[in-house]
């Protein structure tokens, strides 16, 4: 919705007569200029969680005298105060006129049937008094949800003498605007860059710019100027920002295109650090030695430490120790160290250190490569023979490989569209009868929207494409992918919110779920909320950001991994109609108060995370961003035992899948932002278990 109009008052006199009759053609050629927001609640009717008495009825917060007041019972978290303002409205502005008993931490949310809530504003730290809330929402219902009270005991509850919601009736706005386009940076410093953009057009107005870097928000900026300062970078790192365009309706553009830079280091250092000394052995297993070493100088600092194998990579460390896994059993091994700084300096290799692991085997154990290749090994499955099959993301092929590593390119999937960034050709899975009917699915991103396509291998080809479901929200970044088939029979599908938080609150958008399909596309009728129609009927779980892994385990439950946005990552285990509580809580951060909890979290920078398998009850986890493997056993219905593997060996790793001999299989992910075929540099990896 457009801004309210602000005129000058009008001049008196002959002045004001001349520029009325010279502007009048313009005035008449102009679109009419959008209604002036009104409140919308008073007088309406109100309902409440927990009335604090007679006196206190939730009327009172509606009636426009701050004289009286609402107030929820005594001591009780959450509770919750609901108008409903007898039409859908786009909601621009909340004002919450709060009594002594106010909430801490609370969400308001918006919902056109009384039962899908969508947050529109969360907080940790509300201040009391008047808070007037700039807000982007829609819903014939407002309520506001406090999770935690300002003031503690027995006798207090929350207070509200005013809940007065502010916008327009009127119809949905269900165009988002335009791309922003030209993105570039300038005036590139050791801390900041400043970030110039060609502004989006939309059919009302955009209000607002969102600003990422490589998925990841960073903050919300005012439509004009069509600029931004970042400020806080890090010196001596590259970053990828880009620009999503926002409507008063809350609609998102896609992106526009990425800006990579590299910040230049704080000061010039052409020093680089002292050789760590004293590398030594500290533990031997059969596929595994564990090494520590005295610490490096350097004029500066140093930030890190490499380990490596003749010159091949074999791990990295931020301190001076570090265990390096996936090595053969009974084999010899030569290990050196090199410190780092912040601007890249190397120093001298560490005395060499030559250590030979033992007989036997490690619950993760040796790693062999499979195969190479030039792109994205996303989607990973197996065939009855042993052999597997996995897509190329930015290739848009599917190609099946022998145990061996020999290749065969099965087609290429019609309809893919890149999105420069994590789009492209995602997740693939088998039907549970492939020996019978030999289907596959595939989940993949199209020109306007995510879907879910099945095809039948038939020899080296694939035949006979259908489309199962589309309208899945796309964008550079959080398109979800993940496919996988339950014990139940059922196809569940992991989606991203499509950079747009709300999307995983609104049951009719299939964005930020986990959604659950019948093997030919339609909806189950046990689904949770399939009564209420439209795409409500497909979703199993809500409250998600990137659905990024999908498993089964014995007792045939669901759990699921996704990436978080700057604090924690998630693994959880999936029940029926659970909400996950994304965008108002993000692991166990934010307001969380009657959303399902994860059962794992981990900080961003150690995950990132992508595939999940399951290996007798054991998840297994892949971290992009964290370079490593995760082994979790499952114990009842909580993670247990926690190990990592692999740190900085590989790089990053995306898709982990169960092998029919046992072993796990592990793809890597290296060189994936920019949907061009054939620039990446991947492998397909042999991890064995015992």
């Amino acid at each position: 919705m457009a801004p309210r109009s602000r005129r000058s008052p009008a001049r008196t006199g002959i002045l004001a007569t001349a520029l009325a009759v010279a502007l009048s053609s313009l005035v008449s050629a102009a679109p009419p200029a959008a209604a002036a927001d009104v409140l919308l609640s008073q007088g309406k009717p109100a309902t409440d969680s927990a009335s604090g008495g007679a006196n206190y009825a939730p009327r009172n917060a509606v009636d426009g005298n701050s004289a009286t007041r609402w107030a929820s019972k005594s001591n009780t978290d959450p509770a919750w105060i609901r108008v409903d303002l007898g039409a859908s409205a786009t909601i621009s502005r909340v004002r919450l006129q709060w009594d002594l008993s106010c909430a801490k931490a609370y969400r308001v949310e918006t919902s056109d049937n009384d039962s899908t809530w969508t947050a529109i504003h969360t907080t940790t730290d509300g201040k009391g008094g008047v808070e007037d809330l700039t807000v982007t929402g829609r819903g014939r219902y407002v309520r506001v949800l406090g999770t935690t009270r300002c003031r503690t005991g027995t006798s207090y509850g929350y207070s509200l003498q005013e809940f007065q919601v502010f916008g327009s009736t009127g119809p949905a706005d269900a165009e988002p605007p335009s791309a922003p386009a030209n993105l570039v940076a300038s005036d590139v410093r050791p801390d900041s860059a400043k970030l110039t953009w060609t502004p989006s057009t939309d059919n009302v107005a955009v209000t607002s710019y969102e600003i990422y870097n490589l998925g990841q928000f960073v903050k919300s900026v005012p439509a004009t100027p069509a600029s931004t300062t970042m400020t806080g970078l890090k010196p001596n790192t590259t970053y990828g920002f880009y620009v999503n365009a926002k409507d008063a309706a809350g609609n998102i553009s896609q992106a526009s295109n990425t800006a990579e830079f590299k910040t230049p280091p704080a000061q010039e250092d052409p020093t680089p650090p002292t050789a760590p000394k004293n590398l030594r052995s500290t533990g031997v297993t059969a596929n595994s030695v564990s090494l520590a070493w005295d610490p490096s100088t350097d004029n500066v600092g140093v930030t890190r430490y490499e380990i490596y194998t003749g010159a091949t990579k074999a791990g990295d460390a931020t301190g001076t120790s570090a265990t390096i896994g996936g090595r053969s059993a009974n084999t010899e091994y030569t290990f050196t160290v090199k410190a780092f700084d912040a601007v890249g300096n190397a120093s001298p290799a560490s005395n060499a250190l030559t250590v030979k692991t033992r007989s036997g085997g490690d619950q993760v154990g040796a790693v062999t490569q499979i195969a190479t290749d030039n792109d994205v090994p996303w989607g990973l499955a197996f065939l009855p023979d042993g052999s597997g099959i996995y897509s190329r993301r930015d290739a848009q092929d599917i190609v099946r490989i022998t145990p061996s590593g020999a290749k065969t390119t099965l087609g290429r999937v019609p309809g893919v569209s890149g999105t420069n960034g994590e789009g492209g050709l995602l997740g693939i899975e088998l039907s549970p009868a492939f020996a019978s009917d030999g289907l596959i699915y595939v989940y993949h991103t199209a020109s306007g929207d995510n879907r879910i396509v099945r095809a039948k291998i038939e020899g080296n080809s694939l035949t006979g494409w259908k489309t199962l479901l589309t309208g899945i929200p796309r964008n550079k970044f959080h398109n979800g992918g993940r496919l996988r088939f339950g014990a139940d029979g059922k196809l569940y599908a992991g989606t991203g919110d499509g950079q747009n938080g709300a999307n995983a609150q609104n049951r009719q958008n299939l964005g930020g779920k986990v959604l659950r399909l019948n093997p030919d596309g339609s909806a189950p009728s046990d689904n949770p909320f399939f009564a209420e129609g439209g795409n409500a009927r497909y979703v199993w779980t809500l409250g998600h950001r990137n659905v990024q892994g999908l498993a089964v385990d014995s007792q045939g439950r669901l759990w699921q991994a996704e990436l978080g946005n700057s604090n924690m990552d998630e693994v959880n285990l999936l029940q029926k109609g659970g909400n996950y509580g994304w965008p108002s809580c993000e692991g166990t951060s934010g307001s969380c108060g009657g959303y399902v909890a994860p059962k794992k979290t981990f900080p961003v920078g150690s995950a990132s995370p992508s595939g999940l398998a399951i290996v007798n009850d054991v998840l297994f986890l892949a971290a992009l961003r964290g370079e490593r493997l995760y082994r979790m056993q499952i114990s009842g219905s909580s993670v247990g035992a926690t190990t990592s593997h692999f740190q900085g060996t590989y790089g990053r790793l995306r898709t982990p899948e169960p092998a029919p001999d046992g072993s796990l299989w592990v793809t890597t992910s290296n060189g994936d932002k920019d949907s061009t075929a054939g620039n990446s540099n991947t492998r397909i990896l042999k991890v064995a278990l015992n």
